[in-house]
C-alpha cells in the first residue's frame, strides 16, 4: 500500500491510501495500524473489513447485487425490468468486443472531457486498470460509442464505469453493456456484482 499526504491547509494534512480513488474500495487489517503514517485516513472502505465504521451518509452505502442462477431470478421492479427491454431493443445493432486493445486509450477522451483529471493521476489510473480490468467496447458500425470497464476480483465483479460518447445518449449503452456483463457473471456463476458506492439512481433501480 502507497501513501499520499492530502494538504488541508498550510498547517494541517492527513495520510491516505494513494490508489483510493481509482479502486472500488481499500482494505486494511489490524496489523497495518502499526505502521500507517499519522494522521491516517481511509474512506471506502470494504464492508466485510473489521477495521473502519459503519457510516450513515447514504450518498456512501454500497450496491451490491447476489448474483441468483438466472438473470430473470433478480430481483428487480417491473419498471427496471420494461427500461431494460427497451434498451436491448435500441442497441440491437451494438457489436460487443471483449478486451479489444487499447479500449481504455480509445476512449479515454470521453472521460476526460467529463472529468478533466490531472495528467499525472489519469496516467496513474491508466496504468493501474489496463493492468487490472477488463473491458467491453461496444461498436455501431464501425464506430466506437462506448467502453465499459470492471474487474473481477474472486467471486466478485466490479463495475468501475463506462466511457461513452454523449452523443449517442438516446441509446443508454452504457446500462446495455452492464445488463449483458451481469448476464455474463451469472453465467460464470459468480456470487455478486458490486456497483460500488454512490446514491445515483441506477445503482440503487439494481
Amino acid at each position: 500500500m502507497e501513501f499520499e499526504k492530502i494538504r488541508v491547509d498550510k498547517t494541517h494534512f492527513y495520510w491516505t491510501w494513494k490508489d483510493l480513488s481509482y479502486w472500488p474500495y481499500a482494505w486494511i487489517d489490524k496489523k497495518d495500524l502499526k505502521t500507517l503514517p499519522k494522521p491516517f485516513y481511509l474512506a471506502e472502505i470494504h464492508p466485510d473489513c473489521s477495521i473502519g465504521f459503519e457510516t450513515e451518509e447514504k450518498a456512501e452505502f454500497t450496491n451490491i447485487i447476489k448474483l441468483p442462477d438466472s438473470f430473470d431470478k433478480l430481483k428487480l421492479d417491473n419498471d427496471l425490468r420494461k427500461d431494460l427491454k427497451r434498451v436491448e431493443k435500441k442497441n440491437e445493432n451494438i457489436r460487443m468486443v471483449y478486451n479489444e486493445k487499447d479500449a481504455l486509450d480509445k476512449s479515454k477522451h470521453w472521460f476526460l472531457e467529463a472529468w478533466k483529471e490531472n495528467k499525472k493521476d489519469f496516467e496513474r489510473r491508466l496504468k493501474l486498470w489496463k493492468e487490472k480490468c477488463y473491458t467491453i467496447s461496444a461498436y455501431l458500425g464501425d464506430k466506437l460509442i462506448a467502453v465499459h470497464i470492471a474487474m473481477k476480483d474472486k467471486k466478485t465483479i466490479y463495475y468501475l464505469g463506462c466511457w461513452w460518447n454523449k452523443d449517442y445518449k438516446s441509446l443508454s449503452t452504457p446500462i446495455f453493456l452492464l445488463k449483458k456483463d451481469i448476464e455474463k457473471a451469472i453465467a460464470d456463476k459468480l456470487d455478486y456484482y458490486d456497483l460500488e458506492i454512490g446514491d445515483q439512481p441506477y445503482k440503487k433501480k439494481w
